[in-house]
This record gives C-alpha cells, structure tokens and sequence, in this order.
C-alpha cells in the first residue's frame, strides 16, 4: 500500500507579477509563481517533507510554471488538474519603500476557482498526517465547494487539519463575507497559523490572548500568531512560547507568511506533535528564521528556503534558543 504524504495542501496557484526597478524609474514585472497554499507546499517539500497540491491550472504558459516550480521543489504534482477551459490566475504585486506588499488580482473564471469537488482527490486526504487549507477559495462557489468537500473528507478520515486564514479583501464583496469565511476554517482547524493583524480584524479584539481565546474551540490543539518582522507566539490551552523576529535586509515580504506556515508543519511533524514549550520554542525560531530568509528574496515559492539554508541561517545567528 503507498504510503501517503505527510501533508496534503488545498487550495489556489497563482502567478505574482513581481515588480522589478527598471531603468528612467518605471516597472518591470517578473513572474513568479505563487499563491499561498502553493507557497506553503514548496516550503514543506524544500525542507524535507513529503507533500502534495491539490489544485488546478490553465493549460497556459503560466500553469506550466506552477506545476513545473511545484514538482521541482520535490512535492507531488499528481493532484493539479490541467484546464482546457479555464486560465490561471494572476496576482500584480506592488511593493513599498520597505518591501511589504499588496495585490491586485486577476482571477475572475480562474482556474483555481473552478476547481470542482469530483476532481478533489479523496484518497490522498485520507491517507495524509495533515490537510492544509485557508480560506480564500471560500470566495468563489466552485473552488468553496471542493474546499467543504474536502475538508469533510479529512475530519471522517480523522486528519488533522491546518489552517492559515490568509485574508485578501480585495478578493471579496464585503468585510463580513470575508471574515465569515476565515472563521468557518478557523472553526474546522486543529493547528492554526494566523498574523496579529488577521486575528484584530477577525474578532475585532485587540488583545491577541483575548482574540484567540474567543476563537478557540475543542478541536483546536496548537495556534501561531505571526507578527512579521516583530516574531510570533505559539500557543497550546497550557503552554505560550514566542520568539523574537530576526533582522534582514528585506528585498520581497511576498511567501514570508507561507515560509514561516511550511516551518510550522515541519516542526510538528519532526517532533511527532510534541507540544511542550521547550519543543514549541524551537519551531517557533525556525519558523520566524524560516520566514526571515524568504524576505531576502523576490517570489512566493522561487524564495522558499532549503533544510539546509535555514540551519546555515540559524547557525550565523548570534544567540539562538
């Protein structure tokens, strides 16, 4: 019987039309694959994992560079479906002064958003140690079906389910549809990774304890909020770790969130879900050193750091935990 996969992540692929500087103070774009579940599935491959990606793309110039970057990272490519029909999406990255980003997309009738529930494959899910999901599928009718099929297809199965809400209001018609979305994954998640700024805008608390403890639920075993540059905190219901972020030259924050999700998973697959705060300390400085290093470079998946690149990175550092 074929052993399944570590991780089984769900979700859209799309292109980042990264900017580039270019002579007389205009843009260039590159493209660079990209779209956070996707992210996330190259991270956990580069770092060692076994994965697959569930999702589709047009049968287009750009969905050739998805599956191919994917399948080169070592993850499984036999879950996309190739669209005859639909085109892949596109995200226009714009860029600040100091590397954050933001997105206008271009994904109506996408390919990814057309991704149906009789083309999920169960059989992966179920064999998986965890199914990775986020919410911004939810948006579309189509890709939100699949994504509710699928998720009920890992709770029968008994699979853990890892959630990154990953909030994009430009993709959404109101504040409300969007943050209803990000609860219904919220409400399903065993593990959780969620930034500081999410979390407020979710449950319109400020206080990042009180905001969690009003999301928290029976089924919810381990929460990471992120923080950026800042670090991030894990939490169980007995346990709080955190660690502080560590400082780079940052050139693209694009996957920083993605890196630091795909850290995460490894971490708790390596330590078979050990939830004592000495284990939980050192994922939570993996996964912001994980995240660090993505800053460095331009890209969502293209930036996602290698096992080794981030045990070099981490031996460099001058005061580890």
């Amino acid at each position: 019987m074929k052993m399944g996969y570590d991780v089984v992540s769900s979700g859209e692929l799309l292109i980042d039309m990264v900017p580039l500087t270019a002579l007389g103070g205009g843009l260039n774009f590159a493209a660079k694959p990209g779209g956070a579940p996707g992210n996330a599935a190259v991270g956990l491959a580069k770092l060692g994992r076994s994965v697959a990606m569930l999702s589709k793309v047009g049968d287009d110039a750009f969905g050739r560079l998805l599956t191919g970057t994917i399948a080169a990272s070592g993850a499984s490519i036999e879950a996309i479906v190739v669209s005859q029909e639909f085109r892949t999406g596109l995200a226009v990255v714009t860029l600040d002064p100091q590397g954050d980003r933001d997105f206008l997309f271009y994904r109506e009738n996408c390919a990814d958003v057309m991704f149906t529930p009789e083309e999920v494959r169960d059989d992966l899910i179920q064999a998986a140690r965890i199914f990775h999901v986020n919410s911004l599928v939810l948006a579309s009718p189509v890709s939100a079906s699949a994504q509710r099929h699928a998720v009920r297809v890992a709770q029968a199965a008994g699979i853990l389910i890892s959630v990154d809400p990953n909030l994009r209001p430009l993709l959404w018609a109101s504040r409300e549809a969007m943050i209803a979305a990000a609860r219904e994954v919220i409400a399903v998640a065993n593990i959780l990774k969620i930034g500081q700024d999410e979390l407020q805008i979710i449950t319109g608390i400020d206080d990042p304890r009180a905001a969690i403890e009003s999301l928290w639920h029976s089924g919810l075993h381990v929460v990471a909020i992120t923080r950026g540059s800042a670090g991030a905190t894990i939490l169980t219901r007995d346990v709080e770790v955190s660690a502080p972020g560590i400082a780079v030259k940052v050139v693209d924050t694009t996957g920083c969130g993605d890196s630091f999700m795909a850290a995460f998973l490894t971490g708790l697959l390596e330590s078979d879900l050990n939830l004592s705060a000495e284990t939980l300390g050192r994922i939570a400085h993996f996964a912001c050193a994980a995240g660090a290093i993505t800053a460095t470079a331009p890209g969502g998946m293209d930036a996602m750091p290698t096992r080794s690149e981030v045990d070099l990175f981490l031996a460099r550092q001058t005061s580890p935990l």
